[in-house]
């Protein structure tokens, strides 16, 4: 895994590639790139249209990239 940092903006699909487990897609919310970190809807209901309306996850700019997968 690349430690390079991604630019980041609200409303970027995004998914979360940690170094295990399963990779999980999300919307960003709101990017603090100070901290590197970005506050990541994850799991909305699939109200994808609404997620603003739930929850930001702070999740580390490395371990996201850009683009949903399947």
């Amino acid at each position: 895994m690349s430690n390079e940092t991604i630019v980041l903006k609200e409303d970027d699909k995004v998914h979360y590639c940690p170094l295990h487990g399963e990779k999980e897609n999300g919307i960003v919310k709101y990017v603090n790139s100070v901290n590197e970190i970005a506050f990541v809807v994850y799991k909305c209901n699939n109200d994808w249209d609404n997620y603003r309306d739930y929850t930001g996850c702070a999740t580390n700019l490395t371990d996201l990239k850009l683009g949903w997968v399947e």
